[in-house]
């Protein structure tokens, strides 16, 4: 089958870009043939090296002559390329394939069933509370059918027009064996100054940017190392606030006790340097660090909101706190600061991971709706 992926972001750093990867890998092992329509980004290297053909159309349009430009370009690839199935990232991107394969006449039928291709659409995070109110009606005409990671975005759509027999949720999935192995560790380690024996690493993994909450971060580790002499914290990524939030950590006096590593790619052998990964966001759908580090065996902290009480089992894998509370996630920093407990969560964490959060099941999970809808 040929599947064609319509992102409208470019090929970055980020959770959609990660999944597509992953998608890709898989999808192509299987003998599916992989298009990903988007815009150049540090990772387009490596999902054409992962077997993708990279076909450059800009979903990001803001304006009418931008859409028509996306428009044609998509409807030439459909039919050069024999495209059997589409496969939108976003609402934006399900507008522009609606447009060009239903609403504009378009003569392309597939080969094998004669019918035009299907729209089916994976929803991953809608963060503003206004295209949500409208992005359940628009998904009801604009795809055949749409795949949400989690239930908490599928009940917010269904309850804004989206129609239950349209939609399924398919958790994205976590390559176990990957962050198990952790093989550069101990460089990171002493590359940071970091004693496993001796220091208790509080960790973050994320872009810096405003929703990312590393301000309340910052903020709460600061309250809990006054009487936590030997703990630290790791903050794993780059963006747009990273100057600010490390004039902020130089106003605090924490220079030394955070550590910023810039963007990484190899995220296991990080997170095997936690104790506990803590994620400070404010806005949140499904988080895929969180379900990252659970699956490194590590307890999380994540905000109660969005997603994340589906990744997370409060005092089980880890612990819920209120967003945007420094209070409140600084006790819950406290709280698991003894090794014991998080470790015990984190090992809980793994076992949710392993019977939630496969690779696995998550690929043959899309790779079976694409089937169903392909064959009509």
């Amino acid at each position: 089958m040929k599947i064609l992926y319509l992102m409208t972001e470019p090929f970055g750093i980020g959770g959609v870009q990660t999944d597509i990867l992953t998608l890709t890998e898989d999808l192509s092992a299987k003998g599916h043939v992989v298009y990903v329509a988007t815009t150049e980004g540090v990772l387009l290297a490596e999902l054409i090296a992962k077997g993708a053909r990279h076909v450059d159309i800009d979903f990001h349009f803001s304006d009418a002559k931008k859409l028509l430009g996306a428009i044609r370009q998509l409807r030439r690839v459909v039919r050069e390329q024999g495209i059997e199935l589409i496969a939108p990232q976003s609402v934006r991107s399900s507008i522009a394939a609606y447009i060009a394969l239903r609403l504009i006449p378009h003569g392309y039928r597939v080969r094998a069933t004669r019918r035009r291709p299907p729209i089916v659409t994976t929803i991953h995070n809608i963060h503003n509370p206004k295209n949500f109110q409208y992005a359940g009606k628009i998904l009801r005409t604009c795809a055949d059918f749409v795949i949400f990671e989690s239930h908490y975005e599928r009940n917010r759509l269904l309850d804004n027009g989206l129609h239950p027999e349209k939609s399924a949720v398919i958790h994205s999935g976590i390559d176990l064996s990957k962050l198990s192995s952790p093989s550069r560790a101990e460089q990171f380690a002493a590359q940071y100054g970091i004693d496993p024996a001796e220091h208790f690493v509080y960790g973050i993994v994320a872009r810096l940017s405003e929703e990312k909450g590393h301000c309340y971060l910052v903020d709460a580790f600061a309250r809990v190392a006054q009487t936590q002499p030997q703990a630290r914290l790791m903050v794993v990524g780059d963006g747009p606030l990273l100057d600010a939030v490390q004039r902020q950590v130089a106003a605090l006096g924490l220079h030394g006790r955070v550590i910023f590593t810039g963007m990484q790619r190899d995220i296991a052998s990080h997170l095997a340097l936690f104790d506990v990964f803590v994620l400070s966001s404010t806005r949140e759908s499904f988080p895929l660090s969180a379900r990252e580090a659970m699956a490194a065996g590590r307890a999380v902290i994540a905000p109660r909101i969005g997603g994340c009480p589906e990744v997370v089992d409060d005092n089980v894998t880890g612990l819920l706190f209120e967003a945007a509370n420094v209070d409140d996630l600084a006790a819950k920093m406290t709280a698991l600061s003894d090794r014991r407990i998080s470790t015990s969560m984190g090992q809980a964490g793994r076992q949710r991971s392993e019977r939630l959060f496969s690779r696995e099941s998550w690929v043959n999970g899309d790779e079976k709706i694409y089937l169903e809808w392909a064959a009509g």
